[in-house]
């Protein structure tokens, strides 16, 4: 889809911007009118921030201005070979400073501590990170203990053994030091030991009360959380209550933590409080400040507004979503004109009614994004703006920001224009109606919708299709994942498990988003300005050259996973496999995250070399940040932005994205716990049908794809036969039927135990299909037994064992 270089305005208001204007814009950038600089103030990058790029140094005593002081000058002296570690006041003293530079200094460091450039070592003052073995990063813990550390700045991650880990907890900001694999820089086998805690990422946590031998304790909701806080008292919660613990100062790991409860939440056992207990153990905020709600009661779209506008209400312009939301972020349009296609993507025009600064932008920067739990929905904007003023709904008055794109025939780019609009939705349809549409007879169209709106819809899905099969064609990873939508009760239940498929109608959606969000971020780009990307590397080589090994063992040959078309067909290989979804998700383990980045590097999964996000501003900040700049390109202003608050807004939005996945995958996780564990309860266990993803010497994981759950089958549950455990083929044999359990192996089970509150979940396989080309089971051979009525009397019905028998086991379980 390469442009045309001729992108004139077809619209009388919009302004185009991107290949054809890029030049324009920025030999006008230097004739702002006053009236433009106060429409692009800076945006503060967080709140009550230290720096502020809009303060001018104070003038020192004698009138004069002292010179500015700038990292490389900092950087410069605290290099030089006779430097040694100096506490602030005294770095400040033997660089000379006035009084006025040692603000700026305090900034500076500030920004280079957080980068991880500067360490400040205890009892000694401020050095380099480079000349020490010190790295500060953050912290993820996993659940045997051991942990990971991010190094800030970098793309190096520390390993750190479960016993080095210190008093450190999940998202703190940690100081570690190199142990071992210093030699390697940027190895992913450097390990290291925590020297001490930097920032707590939360000084809170959610639990459930115990009671010990001498006092009373609150043991972690979180798994990844080992230690038990000690309490005084328990202010009147009960054991087995969920509360909320404040953190005392904690700095000796051979202490247990302790603290106090400041909240109870509820009964542990009882499901209602699931949602709850999440919300509060990833402090997601809850209630808006009432300067907020105030804000967002006052928002208004008046006539002088509109008359600045292009005004787009007389168009035909429809939206497809799904059949519950309320926040309609995004409408199309299509118009045929002499150079092709015209789509308009139009998106709702947040900008208008949160203004940097406001009470309203700083509550959307410090949430960052909405989170989407299965039971509710926290949003990053009040429910005036995000289900109401901004809202793109059917038959209102609402203002947009548009992206046209005119396309050929054959969906090649002809020209891209962006305009802020005013329109008025026509047709709101849901997604299952859109593929009513798309899948319906030309002449059996469904009720609720005409003949005009139908070939509409038609000719916008011809040219999605033709996006999409150009995007594949450049090597854009088709993931097929499909999803299980959980639908709670209202007494915290599952009452339904619901397959998600991406059908015609969401991947129509999907490619005009896409195709705005590319178009975007091309125009900013090409305009010279750092602004927010939406970044997916490429993958880690060593992590493909695990996930090839495991394919090889499970009989799959992959070839070289570096090389994208190799990937491509490997997905395509796997999509009909029995086991699709357990090593579709193995695939995407292997691949990195994405996040944002104020650095323009593409997107892996896409195939895009320009991308960013801005067509979800009512729950994703980023796009609002994008919206902004892509207006004051349009002024011909100065971006409203500097790079150094791109970066950081770009960082923190990543790391809340981050929690409100792992916020999401917490609760639904507790859900398909309750799910298990209720059949136990009930006393009827239903079979699944599962799939082995890994196999260790106690056991097999496996993958239930019915449910998306993941669970365990103990070695000591395969009674029908002794198996060995092969650590170089990942496989367990038995050795009188040569059954073979590897990776991909079928297996019937049924549920066998649940510990919901340490989070795992074990299975009894009633049969198994043994690996292809190895020898099944012997005829007459006796199968698994499933477990007893009563799961807590399960091991009572098995055949005693020799003392003989008891010793082998032992041995070999470790």
């Amino acid at each position: 889809m390469k442009p045309s270089t001729a992108m004139r305005s077809e619209l009388g208001k919009t302004r185009p911007l991107g290949r054809s204007c890029s030049a324009a814009c920025g030999a006008d950038a230097a004739k702002q009118t006053d009236k433009q600089d106060s429409m692009t103030r800076k945006q503060k990058p967080q709140k009550n921030s230290k720096h502020s790029h809009e303060e001018s140094p104070k003038k020192s005593r004698g009138g004069s201005q002292p010179p500015t002081l700038d990292r490389r000058t900092v950087l410069r002296f605290m290099g030089q070979t006779d430097y040694r570690p100096m506490r602030f006041s005294e770095l400040a003293e033997a660089m000379g400073l006035q009084d006025e530079q040692t603000v700026q200094l305090s900034e500076l460091l500030h920004d280079l501590r957080t980068e991880g450039i500067v360490v400040n070592l205890k009892h000694k003052g401020l050095a380099l990170a480079r000349d020490t073995d010190l790295i500060r990063g953050t912290i993820t813990l996993t659940r045997s203990g051991a942990a990971f550390v991010s190094a800030k700045g970098s793309k190096r991650e520390i390993f750190i053994p479960g016993s080095n880990t210190g008093t450190a907890l999940p998202g703190d900001t940690v100081l570690v030091r190199l142990t071992r694999g210093r030699e390697a820089a940027g190895s992913r086998l450097s390990e290291g030991v925590v020297v001490r805690v930097e920032e707590r990422a939360n000084r809170t946590i959610v639990g459930a009360v115990r009671r010990g031998h001498r006092a009373w304790f609150v043991e972690p909701m979180q798994a990844t959380i080992s230690h038990r806080i000690v309490v005084a008292e328990t202010a009147g919660a009960q054991e087995g209550d969920r509360v909320l613990v404040e953190l005392d100062p904690w700095e000796d790991p051979q202490q247990a933590p302790e603290g106090r409860i400041v909240e109870v939440i509820g009964p542990e056992d009882d499901p209602a409080f699931d949602t709850l207990s999440v919300i509060k153990s990833h402090d997601l905020p809850l209630e808006f400040p009432a300067a907020v709600i105030d804000e967002a009661e006052k928002a208004t779209i008046d006539e002088s507004t509109i008359a600045e506008r292009v005004d787009f209400r007389k168009r035909f312009v429809f939206t497809i979503d799904p059949a519950t939301a309320r926040d309609f972020d995004d409408a199309l349009s299509l118009e045929r004109t002499k150079l092709g296609w015209r789509l308009g993507v139009h998106i709702a025009d947040v900008s208008h009614f949160v203004q940097p600064g406001s009470a309203l932008d700083e509550c959307a920067l410090e949430r960052a994004t909405s989170v989407y739990l299965p039971d509710r929905v926290i949003p990053m904007l009040p429910e005036q703006l995000s289900n109401g003023l901004c809202s793109l709904q059917e038959n209102r008055d609402r203002l947009a920001f548009s992206v046209f794109i005119t396309l050929s025939d054959e969906a090649e780019i002809k020209k891209v224009n962006f305009a802020e609009t005013v329109i008025h939705s026509r047709l709101r349809l849901s997604y299952e109606q859109a593929l009513e549409v798309l899948e319906a007879p030309e002449d059996k169209l469904p009720d609720f919708i005409t003949r005009k709106a139908a070939d509409k819809l038609l000719a916008v899905n011809r040219l999605a299709r033709k996006l999409r099969a150009e995007r594949f064609a450049a090597g854009s990873l088709e993931m097929s994942v499909p999803e299980i939508r959980i639908v709670v009760g209202d007494d915290g239940r599952i009452e339904a498990l619901q397959p998600q498929t991406t059908d015609e109608a969401h991947q129509l959606i999907e490619e005009c988003m896409i195709l705005a969000n590319q178009e975007v971020c091309r125009a900013l780009s090409l305009k010279g300005w750092t602004h927010m990307h939406r970044i997916h590397e490429e993958p880690d080589p060593l992590k493909l050259a695990e996930l090839e090994e495991r394919l090889v063992a499970s009989g799959i040959i992959p070839g070289d996973l570096t090389r994208r078309e190799n990937m491509n067909a490997l997905l395509e290989n796997i999509a009909d496999l029995p086991t699709a979804h357990a090593w579709n998700t193995a695939v995407l383990r292997s691949l990195k995250r994405a996040a944002y980045s104020h650095q323009q590097v593409g997107h892996y999964g896409l195939a895009k070399e320009f991308y960013s996000h801005f067509t979800s501003p009512i729950r994703r900040y980023p796009d609002l940040v994008e919206h902004r700049m892509l207006k004051a390109a349009l002024l011909r202003a100065k971006t409203p932005y500097p790079p150094h608050d791109v970066a950081e807004i770009a960082l923190h939005c990543s790391e809340l994205e981050n929690r409100a996945k792992r916020a999401e995958r917490d609760v639904v996780e507790l859900k398909k716990l309750r799910y298990f564990s209720e059949q136990l309860e009930r006393g009827n266990p239903l079979p699944y049908r599962v799939i082995v993803t890994d196999v260790r010497n106690h056991g097999a994981m496996v993958d239930i794809p019915q449910v998306q759950a993941i669970g365990m089958v103990h070695i000591s549950h395969l009674e029908h036969d002794f198996f060995d455990y092969d650590a170089a083929r990942r496989e367990l044999r038995g050795r009188r039927t040569g059954d073979v359990i590897t990776t991909g192996t079928e297996l019937s089970v049924i549920v066998a135990k649940v510990n919901v509150a340490k989070r795992f979940l074990d299975f009894i396989p009633v049969s198994i299909d043994p690996k292809p080309g190895t020898k099944a089971k012997k005829k007459g051979s006796k199968p698994a037994r499933p477990p007893a009525k009563d799961a807590k009397n399960a091991r009572s019905s098995k055949r005693p064992k020799s003392a003989k028998q008891e010793k082998r086991d032992k041995k070999r379980r470790g």
